[in-house]
């Protein structure tokens, strides 16, 4: 047997924290430093005081044996201690994992939210213009007792186009295939208001002198994203339908404006054209305006117009223009190229 001594517990302490840990190891080692009551020190240096004394055999099983006589081994209570700290670490981790739980549910929220907005933003809805509503329009909105040079009423055109923009992510509206004038007295002559969606129009005010038609004004009315942009152009001398019979091609000068911007070009007479109107053949004088924008509006427009001879009421018109304007996001563009057909000479009232 090896004398325990002060230097033999130090060894063991060591050798103990290599195979243990140091909590377990410092634990044992003092457990060996502390002195032994002086009835058990020499049981350490000889037999176990049990050994020199008569057998009687095998000792009663005592409550904590097994029949065999083994004893159960003590539970390692430092390593279960050990053992037992992840448990108390994963309680942060847990409350971290709702709280990771909150902001993904709240995250989620604001990206619904904010697709919600911005569907109502974009959403664009285009309702085509109903004929029956604008001629009970015509009837309870017209003054009676003016003079149009133009049978008065609501003239219903064959309808093929389109309007685009660029604004946003772009958006494109495909006119329905039909459309109305709605043709009534002005001061100075006749107004002629085209309805094709519910916030698209253009209304043309002609005024009749010696000389023959001249525009006056054209207000168009343009509605993309819910948003309606009204644009009012005042023209002088700016003749559409000459008096005068001109020659082929003889040209002259046109020139409308707005608030900030110019539409300056030429028109000029095609020619007489015969158009069919609901099966009969109409006489029409074919004009052609070619104009150009400057200032906050830029950009070209072409507009046909096929007049009947006798009464001057538009029989064709054919519109393309292409312009482009400022704004907060940019450059935005605006085209259109719409051909309207009259489907008869005889309007609605």
């Amino acid at each position: 047997m090896t004398r325990i001594t002060p230097t033999t517990v130090s060894a063991r302490a060591a050798n103990l924290r290599q195979k243990l840990g140091p909590v377990e190891a410092s634990f044992i080692a003092t457990s060996l430093s502390r002195p032994l009551p002086l009835r058990r020190a020499w049981c350490l240096y000889g037999a176990a005081p049990e050994s020199n004394r008569p057998s009687r055999g095998l000792h009663d099983r005592t409550s904590f044996e097994d029949p065999l006589g083994h004893r159960a081994h003590a539970a390692p209570g430092l390593r279960l201690a050990r053992l037992s700290v992840p448990h108390l670490t994963a309680v942060p981790s847990t409350a971290m994992s709702r709280g990771g739980i909150v902001a993904a549910g709240a995250i989620a929220t604001l990206a619904v939210a904010g697709a919600t907005a911005w569907w109502f933003v974009l959403r664009d809805p285009t309702e085509p213009v109903d004929v029956d509503e604008v001629v009970t329009s015509f009837r309870t909105e017209t003054e009676q007792g003016g003079v149009s040079p133009i049978p008065e009423g609501v003239y219903i055109y064959e309808t093929n186009g389109f309007e685009r923009t660029s604004a946003l992510t772009g958006k494109t509206h495909r006119y329905p295939k039909r459309s109305t004038i709605t043709v009534t007295a002005a001061d100075c002559g006749v107004s002629l208001r085209w309805q094709v969606l519910e916030g698209r129009s253009t209304e043309w005010t002609y005024c009749v002198t010696e000389d023959g038609w001249e525009l006056a004004s054209q207000d168009e009315r343009h509605t993309f994203f819910g948003t309606t942009e009204s644009t009012t152009y005042t023209c002088e001398g700016t003749p559409i339908r000459p008096r005068e019979q001109l020659g082929r091609d003889e040209q002259w000068a046109v020139s409308c404006e707005t608030e900030d911007a110019d539409e300056r070009g030429i028109a000029f007479v095609v020619g007489r054209e015969p158009l069919d109107v609901a099966g009969k053949p109409v006489t029409t004088e074919h004009v052609r305006k070619k104009t150009q924008f400057s200032g906050a509006i830029r950009g070209n427009a072409l507009h046909d117009l096929w007049f009947d001879a006798k009464s001057g009421v538009p029989v064709k018109i054919a519109m393309v223009s292409q312009t482009r304007n400022d704004s907060p996001v940019g450059e935005v563009t605006y085209d259109e190229d719409v051909t309207l057909v009259l489907t008869s000479l005889e309007p609605r009232r």
